[in-house]
């Protein structure tokens, strides 16, 4: 008797486990087979490094600053082992390219003892058209180890100036056919020195507008360079070679140093 009431209270219990299943797939939608989920990593770190993506302009042209007023600059620091060569090699480049040279500052010293190491602060001015050009060669002539590129778009500002500047020159124009007609010498007073306002405005703007032009039409790239020993790896390194290199070093610092000494101690010898 107690088997069978087991039986059947087993039975009532497999019937509800079917009634609720059928219940749950009646109340969700069914997911295609081609459904798409993505999947999201909880990462703290939100940081961008590279180049974001940029659609190319619709004419075709391969330009994406096509149409758009555009200041590009950028900064070099470049490490030589030859300073003479480098600095003969990079002044041809731009002159090659069209540029010239806006500042140049060359220093002796160094934080070595021996000063035997130079450096050098330039500025130079590049056909903004070239610019990329230009920087290859920059690195094939020495080790970059930091460069940045700045893009400034200064389409809205050079409109805006534009505007301005139209309108000046229209009233520029009528004021002065009000005083072809002023008859009296308090209305020509009163526009003349408004044509004068007027014209300061007006000269203020175009020199504003040539000052874009020459931004626009000639980058400016600021180059750090500097003499070493040795040159500084920019790629990743493995730990053997890490380890192999900061030996290498090490034993040419205690070289340098030793020849440094021996310098100074002759020096310093009674004669």
């Amino acid at each position: 008797m107690k088997r069978k009431a087991m039986l059947i209270l087993a039975l009532l219990v497999c019937l509800l486990m079917f009634a609720a299943g059928c219940s749950s797939k009646s109340g969700s939608a069914p997911m295609p087979s081609d459904a798409h989920i993505p999947s999201y990593s909880d990462s703290s770190d939100h940081s961008f490094s590279g180049t974001l993506p940029v659609e190319a302009p619709a004419d075709g042209s391969g330009n994406v600053f096509t149409g758009r007023k555009v200041i590009r600059n950028a900064s070099l620091t470049v490490q030589t082992l030859e300073f003479d060569a480098f600095m003969n090699g990079i002044t041809e480049r731009i002159n090659a390219f069209g540029g010239y040279i806006e500042s140049n500052s060359v220093d002796q010293r160094s934080y070595y003892s021996n000063g035997s190491l130079r450096s050098a602060a330039m500025v130079v001015r590049i056909p903004a058209e070239r610019l990329d050009d230009f920087l290859r060669e920059v690195d094939g002539l020495g080790n970059i180890t930091r460069r940045e590129e700045y893009v400034n778009d200064v389409t809205d500002q050079y409109t805006d100036v534009e505007a301005r500047l139209a309108s000046l020159r229209t009233e520029y124009e009528a004021l002065l056919g009000l005083l072809s007609r002023a008859e009296t010498l308090d209305d020509i007073l009163r526009l003349q020195s408004r044509l004068t306002e007027v014209r300061g405005q007006i000269e203020s703007l175009e020199r504003q507008l040539r000052s874009y032009d020459s931004q626009i039409d000639y980058s400016k790239v600021s180059l750090d360079v500097c003499e070493v020993l040795r040159e500084t790896a920019v790629e990743p390194e493995t730990f053997g070679q890490e380890v192999s290199r900061r030996f290498k070093e090490s034993l040419e610092d205690v070289g340098g140093a030793r020849s440094d000494f021996a310098k100074w101690l002759l020096g310093e010898s009674p004669r």
